[in-house]
C-alpha cells in the first residue's frame, strides 16, 4: 500500500516535471537558439526541485500531515528519477530522430560549440595552472561530438545531483506522530 502510494505521487509529479523540463528545453532551443544540454540545463534542476517539493508536500498533506524522512526521501528521489528518465528518453528521441536538419544534430553541435567557447575563455588561466598539454587535451575533449545515448545518460546522471535538495526537503517536511503508552 505504502509503496504504491509513493510511486503514484512520484510518477504523477515526475511526469509533470519532465513535461515542464522538455517545454523549457524547447523554448531554449527554438526560441533562444541555445542547446538544452550542458550549462543551459540549469533551469531543469530548478524545475525538478520544485516538483520534488510539491510531490512531498502533497504526499504529506494526504497522509494526515505525517511524513517520515524515509517516505519524504522516497517520494522526492522517485519523483526526480522519473522526471530525469522521461526527459532523457525524450531528449534521446529528439536527437536521434528529429534534430537532423543538415545531416547532423544541431542541438548537439550547439552544445559542442558552447563547450569550446567556454574552454577558450579560460585558456590563459588553464595554461598557467596546468600547462599547454592539459589545455589542448581539454579542448580536444570538448570537440568530441556526443551521441544520443550520451545525452540520455547525461540527463539521468546529472539530475541525480538534485539528491541534495531532496534530502533537505525530506528533513524539512518530516513530521511524526508520537503516542505515549
Amino acid at each position: 500500500m505504502l509503496k504504491s502510494k509513493i510511486l503514484r505521487y512520484a510518477f504523477t509529479y515526475g511526469a509533470i516535471a519532465a513535461a515542464v523540463c522538455i517545454g523549457v528545453a524547447l523554448i531554449q532551443y527554438y526560441g533562444l537558439e541555445k542547446s538544452p544540454f550542458g550549462r543551459y540545463k540549469l533551469p531543469a534542476f530548478g524545475v525538478n526541485i520544485i516538483f520534488v517539493i510539491v510531490a512531498t508536500w502533497v504526499y504529506r498533506a494526504n497522509n494526515l500531515g505525517i511524513l517520515s524522512f524515509t517516505e519524504g526521501f522516497s517520494v522526492g528521489f522517485m519523483t526526480n528519477l522519473v522526471a530525469a528518465i522521461i526527459t532523457g528518453i525524450v531528449f534521446f528521441l529528439f536527437v536521434q530522430f528529429i534534430d537532423k536538419p543538415y545531416g547532423h544534430n544541431h542541438a548537439i553541435m550547439l552544445w559542442v560549440q558552447e563547450n569550446i567557447k567556454g574552454i577558450e575563455k579560460i585558456k590563459a588561466n588553464h595554461i598557467k595552472d596546468f600547462g599547454i598539454k592539459e589545455y589542448e587535451l581539454l579542448l580536444n575533449q570538448a570537440k568530441e561530438i556526443p551521441s544520443a545515448g550520451y545525452v540520455l545518460l547525461d540527463e539521468i546522471v546529472k539530475k541525480q545531483l538534485c539528491i541534495v535538495g531532496i534530502t533537505i526537503v525530506s528533513v524539512i517536511f518530516r513530521r511524526h506522530t508520537f503516542t505515549i503508552s
